[in-house]
């Protein structure tokens, strides 16, 4: 990478950080390019070079939150389909959670960006909800495959998918809101190793 990408780069990761910074701070909807452009010292015209409006903005950041998870998630999925013996399902599963755990802490702000704007009635809100719409969808595929291979047994997938995904998401608060009694990656596992515990044939 040559000396104008890495300003380039350098540049585009200045105004996340400071998107982030305000969308944290104050919401999307207060939130202005103009603002965000004067927190980085460059101007109005220049944040156009980079993202679209703030919109576009706070879906690159959201793309950093949401990308790593659907990605552990789409791994999960796939060594499912060669898993021989619930051992091996309920192994995948430990794995996956481990996984998710670890990303924990350098998401710690984008996370709490997804918290503040989850429930909006805004762009950004359907940004968010976007995104957890895919990841329950990618839930759902993981456990209807594993019922199809006799790993589990579930009447109702979409329900179950939903208690799994929105059970992680009351951890991870707990967790960002510093819950002493809470050990994330503890909590990852166990919640993993429950839920497997419940569904398994």
């Amino acid at each position: 990478m040559g000396i104008r990408e890495r300003k380039k780069e350098a540049r585009r990761a200045a105004i996340q950080e400071a998107g982030l910074d305000m969308f944290l701070k104050e919401g999307f909807d207060r939130a202005s390019v103009e603002r965000i452009a004067s927190a980085v010292g460059i101007a109005r015209g220049t944040f156009y070079l980079y993202y679209e409006d703030k919109l576009g903005l706070f879906e690159a950041l959201c793309e950093r939150l949401y990308s790593p998870i659907v990605q552990v998630l789409q791994g999960t999925a796939e060594a499912l389909r060669s898993a021989a013996s619930t051992a091996e399902h309920q192994f995948i599963y430990l794995q996956m959670a481990g996984l998710l755990a670890t990303q924990g802490p350098e998401l710690r702000p984008l996370m709490m960006l997804h918290f503040r704007e989850s429930r909006s009635a805004g762009p950004a809100g359907e940004v968010v909800r976007r995104w957890m719409g895919r990841i329950e969808h990618l839930s759902e595929r993981i456990l209807s495959e594993a019922r199809d291979q006799n790993a589990v047994a579930i009447n109702d997938v979409y329900t179950v998918s939903l208690a799994i995904v929105g059970a992680a998401e009351r951890l991870t608060w707990a967790w960002l809101i510093g819950d002493e009694r809470l050990d994330r990656d503890a909590a990852a596992l166990e919640l993993s190793a429950v839920f497997f515990k419940g569904i398994q044939a």
